[in-house]
């Protein structure tokens, strides 16, 4: 029978002209970034030189009692074959399951981002700039997830200090020492900030303080190329200066509004790091504070959106049941913070690892006892091959047992990361939030 074939129904030829190409320069049985043979080649070159000295031992220097029944070799090889297995399959699963975690993640973020751009309304330009730090919240839990993931603690990274709303000192700021080091960088003008690259865009004033702009920008702000590779939206205020001038006459400071109370030159918040206006009401059933309380940044990234949108509510822009929508959605981002947590505190037991190297270690120590008289001087590639292989099959197990790393082999965050900030931009520069004709106009530049 004759087939006739579309053209849509083959590869294009360069596309199969390049992977043939590839597929010639860099076969994967050749690759070593990605590849585990940098971490385990100490130890198999190691196995190699001691199957040297076996093999030297037994043929030149006479020592043929050494040799052992081989007939010990198959039992062990079946258990610990056992044991790599188990090994694989559960790290594989810890691997597959963060992926999902993330994506669940991403998808939820997408979700209060759609939700809040169009259907939260700005009556003034407090609202504005409010929904524009949510905006900029939603993205900022996202990252500082990454970073609590990688137990990088506090907010001082260039990815994720200029997300955050001005003047909001958050509990991860590194414990106690954090206000002194804020202290120091507000008096004297130099930030302390090690991770912040030069090339992160952002501008430097005369005092040598880095500063970053602020979401609610209303000047027109043209989208480019250049735009792909520098942070989220610019701002009008300094990431450590007063928002006074952000709020219009005659509006209150919302959740998203840190500059009263929040100083972190204020003694009280060196004693108690709650802000002066959640302490409105105190009472003898308090819990006491001893100074060492404390949130994980993506924990109170969720608090702070809450109250939000708990403050939307009270002031009538949405109602009971939109409430109750975006309440599931951060829900559902709690859960999978949750998960990601657990993923990270709850290794596979110490006692299991430490067991299955002993055992591949013993193994690979035995094996050319039970083989020298039959192999000879073949000995040394059969048991390099062989160490190659379990040992190979434990560092695997090992890299990808916490995906969230910087590895090769680990999830990259960094990119999930920067494809949600580019998402988030363009639907901050280019979807209108409030129309009358939705489906009559096309994507505006805001």
């Amino acid at each position: 029978m004759f087939h006739r074939h579309l053209h849509a129904d083959l590869a294009p030829d360069s596309y199969t002209r390049r992977f043939l190409r590839k597929l010639w320069r860099y076969p994967d049985q050749l690759r070593l970034k990605g590849s585990v043979i940098p971490a385990i080649l100490p130890i198999v070159l190691a196995t190699a030189l001691y199957t040297y000295l076996i093999a030297k031992a037994y043929l030149d220097w006479g020592y043929t009692n050494i040799a052992i029944s081989n007939s010990i070799v198959p039992v062990l090889s079946v258990v610990l074959g056992l044991l790599l297995a188990f090994r694989a399959n559960t790290s594989y699963a810890r691997y597959y399951e963060g992926r999902q975690l993330w994506q669940d993640l991403n998808s939820n973020i997408r979700n209060l981002s759609r939700l809040v751009w169009c259907s939260i309304p700005e009556r003034t330009q407090n609202d504005h700039l409010e929904k524009m730090r949510c905006m900029k919240l939603l993205l900022a839990f996202a990252v500082a997830t990454k970073h609590h993931l990688r137990k990088e603690y506090g907010c001082d990274y260039f990815d994720l200090d200029y997300l955050l709303p001005p003047n909001w000192v958050p509990a991860a700021a590194d414990d106690m020492d954090q206000y002194g080091k804020t202290n120091d960088r507000d008096t004297n003008g130099k930030g302390t900030n090690r991770n912040i690259p030069p090339e992160t865009g952002a501008d430097t004033d005369g005092t040598g303080a880095t500063s970053t702009s602020s979401m609610a920008s209303t000047s027109t702000v043209t989208h480019n190329d250049s735009a792909d590779k520098k942070p989220l939206i610019r701002s009008m205020t300094h990431r450590q200066g007063s928002s006074s001038t952000d709020r219009g006459p005659g509006n209150s400071p919302g959740p998203l509004d840190s500059s009263h109370g929040d100083d972190p030159n204020d003694l009280a918040n060196k004693r108690d790091r709650r802000p002066a206006h959640q302490r409105k009401f105190v009472c003898d059933e308090d819990l006491p504070d001893d100074g060492f309380t404390e949130m994980s940044l993506p924990l109170e990234i969720l608090f702070r959106m809450g109250l939000y949108m708990a403050q939307a509510k009270t002031a009538g822009k949405i109602d009971g049941i939109f409430s109750g929508n975006i309440i599931s959605h951060l829900n559902a981002l709690n859960d999978c913070l949750a998960g990601l947590e657990r993923i990270v505190s709850t290794p596979i037991p110490k006692a299991y690892t430490i067991h299955l190297k002993q055992c591949i270690f013993l193994y690979m120590m035995a094996l050319p006892f039970t083989l020298i008289s039959a192999l000879e001087w073949w000995i040394i590639p059969t048991v390099l091959l062989s160490s190659f292989t379990m040992f190979g099959i434990d560092a695997i197990g090992a890299q990808i047992e916490n995906p969230f790393g910087y590895n090769t082999n680990d999830l990259p965050l960094n990119q999930f990361c920067d494809s949600l900030r580019k998402e988030i931009e363009f639907t901050v520069y280019h979807l209108p939030c409030e129309v009358t004709d939705a489906l009559m106009v096309g994507t505006q530049v805001l």
